[in-house]
């Protein structure tokens, strides 16, 4: 009986040891990994931007049970390519690099350890923006589930 408790309490020791050493994503990695997804849209290059995602068998949030592919980065890839063509056809550069801890409980968060995001400013009162839930799978920080967009206008109420 005491081996047991022994070894369940080795074995906790262990798990939180293991928790404790996960690595933080910074923010410099962070713009990292966002610049290699606006230079694969840039460079219509599907085959790296779905390089950056995490596809495993985790099912996709509110999409009925189904797992997230490769087809579904690809859906992705072009529907990011149309919501910033302006930015594509501006050759805007990337701004306003954020990185946060995910802290929420909802199914999209359920594997994700950090988001990220960045934003284009198209002028002083208008700005569009993207995110990503970040994943630390296989010792590399990959891309979890959909990308974020947002749209932000200043000014008139």
């Amino acid at each position: 009986m005491k081996k047991t408790i022994a070894l369940l309490f080795a074995s906790a020791g262990l798990v939180a040891v293991s928790y404790a050493q996960q690595p933080q994503l910074t923010k410099k990695e962070a713009g990292k990994i966002l610049e290699k997804a606006w230079t694969a849209v840039k460079k219509s290059d599907t085959a790296s931007f779905v390089k950056l995602w995490v596809l495993d068998d985790k099912q996709w949030p509110y999409h009925g049970g189904q797992k997230f592919e490769a087809k579904d980065v690809q859906t992705n890839f072009r529907d990011f390519r149309s919501y910033f063509d302006s930015a594509l056809k501006g050759n805007l550069k990337l701004e306003n690099v954020e990185c946060d801890t995910i802290e929420h409980s909802d199914p999209h968060y359920d594997f994700a350890k950090y988001y990220i995001k960045a934003s284009f400013s198209y002028s002083k009162s208008h700005s569009r923006g993207f995110g990503f839930y970040m994943d630390y799978v296989n010792k590399e920080w990959l891309i979890r589930f959909s990308p974020d967009y947002s749209d932000v206008t200043k000014g008139k109420k």
